[in-house]
């Protein structure tokens, strides 16, 4: 099955469409069900745009499918386009699309899906200032985007001081760039709180945003054995990507390494923002897939050992079927 994405042609895109579809396919015909945990609020933004789309289940498998079809292409976009493998091909995607699918928390819409959208797209800014002398519009539009994903699901309010932070790895950040980035993250939160004080909406909009954004977590093993495979099947993914960094690292060029160290970053502050939230369901950890899934795709590149890799890629897409179907099985 890997072989249909080790390529950079085009069409390839549909293999990813097919593969997305067998993935979600348990859920996309109503053999999961929604989670029933207690599910993390969305932010303002998402409330008043999307907030009635997860009331249908069929309505939220379908919208998350096609969200994470985008975000897949677009984190293989930012590998291409900044030539983070040693070969481009359509794998970082693809595995994006297996880790945003491997339990059944990640299958529906929710706040962290939507926000994931916008991680990318900052990512695109935070790489394109390596070594460019002038870059006041991309340090602009990075503010921009993490606070956009903050008015979905506040907990990627903590992307946005990484992202300032990220600058300093690349080149220097002067205070008057520093002081672009604060204007970008102002400038959305200013807009939006015009709209709402000409509408009398002020104190909700801080009430919803602050409300959401914290908590203390309550760790607590599940009982039932579905939820049990869940944690146990996205444990296995996070640690997979956070202990392969010798790996990452080697043979790398020095612009690929900042680039990897900054994966890194986001990826520990995704995690952190999933323990440290207002709910007990495990989509908030769909804010460090994008970097498990370019970490998998250094793993499953650098290796020749070819049928060793296409069996642990069936084992990975079994094992989320698994997941997915526990509810069921047992």
């Amino acid at each position: 099955m890997l072989a249909f994405f080790r390529n950079n042609e085009s069409f390839t895109v549909f293999w990813l469409a097919a593969y997305l579809g067998a993935l979600r396919l348990p859920a996309l015909l109503g053999w999961v069900a929604p989670p029933e945990g207690e599910e993390a609020p969305g932010g303002w933004l998402y409330l008043w745009l999307l907030g009635g789309l997860g009331a249908s289940p069929l309505g939220s498998a379908i919208a998350a499918a096609g969200l994470v079809f985008v975000q897949a292409f677009m984190v293989n976009r930012l590998t291409d386009k900044y030539r983070m493998m040693e070969e481009r091909t359509w794998l970082p995607g693809m595995l994006y699309g297996l880790v945003a699918s491997c339990v059944p928390d990640f299958l529906f819409l929710s706040p962290a899906l939507v926000a994931t959208t916008f991680l990318p797209l900052g990512l695109w800014q935070i790489f394109s200032v390596y070594r460019r002398p002038l870059a006041f519009s991309a340090i602009f539009d990075t503010a921009v985007w993490f606070t956009m994903a903050s008015l979905f699901y506040p907990p990627a309010s903590w992307f946005v001081p990484v992202g300032f932070l990220s600058f300093f790895a690349l080149r220097s950040f002067n205070r008057r760039e520093q002081m672009v980035y604060v204007a970008g993250a102002l400038a959305i939160l200013i807009i939006v709180q015009a709209a709402l004080f000409w509408y009398d909406r002020l104190d909700d909009f801080w009430t919803i945003q602050l409300a959401h954004f914290f908590a203390w977590p309550q760790i607590s093993f599940p009982q039932d054995l579905s939820p049990r495979l869940s944690v146990g099947a996205l444990g296995v993914l996070l640690l997979i990507a956070a202990l392969g960094f010798n790996l990452y690292y080697y043979k790398r060029a020095i612009q690929v390494k900042k680039y990897i160290d900054i994966l890194y970053w986001f990826f520990l502050t995704g995690t952190l923002s999933a323990f440290f939230r207002p709910a007990d369901t495990l989509d908030g950890f769909l804010l460090c897939m994008p970097s498990v899934g370019i970490f998998l795709g250094y793993l499953f590149q650098s290796s020749r050992n070819n049928p060793f890799l296409e069996l642990f890629h069936l084992a990975l897409f079994a094992l989320a079927l698994v997941v997915q179907f526990s509810g069921h099985l047992f």
